[in-house]
């Protein structure tokens, strides 16, 4: 009878220190169509991230290449499967739209998410948004962005 409690209390203490753990990754919310997230809970997450894994939204070699550059200069493994964190660059500003004005815009996200269960991507823990003016060569917004990045979470 005392094996049975004594796994149930194992067991009990277990799902708690995983609901723990899962609870201290802040998830981004939307408001009035801008991402809100908790820059303390993300600097705890990323300090504690051992491995990163990095997707570029069009492919795109040179994004890939900085964002690997970013992971290590941050000391994480770049990891293809089941990381810790997903550094995913997402391109806003598609090629065959015309604007007209001095006006700047959101040209680049970069978004990234926990690991969720089974290696799968989790929840949205960070976004950082880089505005500039839309003729900017894209090779220089994956830079601006993750300079951005960089300072934002010091």
């Amino acid at each position: 009878m005392s094996a049975r409690i004594s796994f149930a209390l194992a067991s009990f203490l277990l799902s708690a220190i995983a609901h723990s753990q899962s609870s201290m990754v802040a998830a981004c919310s939307q408001v009035k169509g801008r991402y809100q997230c908790d820059q303390a809970a993300f600097v705890r997450t990323l300090s504690v991230a051992r491995t990163v894994a990095v997707e570029s939204q069009p492919y795109d070699r040179n994004a890939q290449r900085e964002l690997t550059e970013l992971a290590a200069q941050l000391g994480k493994t770049v990891a293809t499967t089941n990381a810790d964190l997903t550094f995913r660059l997402e391109r806003l500003d598609p090629d065959n739209i015309i604007y007209y004005g001095p006006n700047s815009r959101d040209l680049a996200l970069l978004r990234v998410y926990s690991r969720g269960p089974q290696g799968a991507r989790g929840s949205l823990v960070w976004v950082e948004t880089f505005n500039g003016q839309p003729n900017m060569p894209w090779p220089a917004v994956v830079y601006k962005v993750i300079q951005q990045f960089k300072a934002d979470t010091r």
